[in-house]
């Protein structure tokens, strides 16, 4: 099989109408991974794999519309017949304090066993099911946020989490072949959310980094995917898409 990615979820902050929020499933015959698994988005990914054949989460912070799907996924593996190990997770530091939290305390400790945190803050390299991943911090207010890169056969995605513009998010998209980036916002406001991205800068990026196509994603449900294109096309003269749940992509 070939490297292909799979969006299981594209809404920014809460689904929209028919969304998900962000997800995406990374496939390449010897393994599959998935970056973010946000509200609704589990359920995209089991149209595809059933629960125990994910190798690996990576997530890029702990905003619920970024990982909140990790309870279904995880009781999942749990109740299923077969034995299954524990799944490989690659976060910031905090998470597993976030991710127990919620949870009743007489079954935290087990949930908990359920997971294999990996990766070590600012900076993560592992290699997950043939996938080579790197991570580097990203601009996100003052939440801890990462930035990956995943590479496979030569082939490399960037996705930028939720972020504003930064180094990091440069460093990490140059020359990708697919640089899958929030654009939050478009041009139809004036003023963004710090740690986020207008469509435009998301363009600019690209533009300045090389990549070779541009997903756009985690666009408002409120605000116009046209005009979020339109916005990106104006800065960048490769190849555009808006990220729609099912949307496959083969590298």
């Amino acid at each position: 099989m070939a490297f292909k990615i799979t969006v299981l979820g594209s809404s920014g902050g809460y689904p929209g109408p028919g969304r998900a929020c962000s997800g995406y499933l990374l496939q390449n015959g010897e393994g599959n991974i998935v970056l973010d698994l946000g509200a609704g988005a589990l359920a995209n990914l089991l149209k595809y794999i059933p629960p125990d054949d994910v190798d690996g989460l990576a997530l890029t912070h702990m905003h619920y519309d970024h990982y909140v799907d990790i309870y279904g996924l995880c009781t999942a593996r749990r109740f299923w017949e077969a034995s299954v190990t524990p799944l490989p997770l690659l976060a910031p530091p905090h998470a597993p304090d976030v991710i127990a939290n919620p949870l009743q305390e007489s079954s935290r400790d087990k949930f908990m066993l359920s997971l294999e945190v990996r990766g070590l803050f600012p900076e993560v390299r592992d290699n997950i099911a043939g996938f080579e991943i790197a991570a580097l911090p990203a601009e996100h207010k003052v939440i801890d946020s990462l930035i990956y890169r995943v590479a496979f056969a030569g082939k490399t995605v960037c996705y930028s989490g939720d972020t504003d513009l930064c180094e990091a998010l440069l460093e990490q998209a140059r020359g990708a072949d697919l640089f899958i980036c929030e654009a939050t916002y478009t041009s139809q406001v004036r003023e963004k959310m710090r740690g986020h991205l207008f469509a435009r800068e998301a363009g600019r990026v690209a533009a300045d980094a090389g990549v070779g196509r541009l997903l756009l994603t985690h666009i408002w449900p409120t605000l116009s995917v046209d005009r979020a294109l339109d916005d990106a096309r104006s800065v960048f003269d490769g190849r555009v898409q808006v990220a729609i749940e099912d949307l496959i992509i083969d590298m």
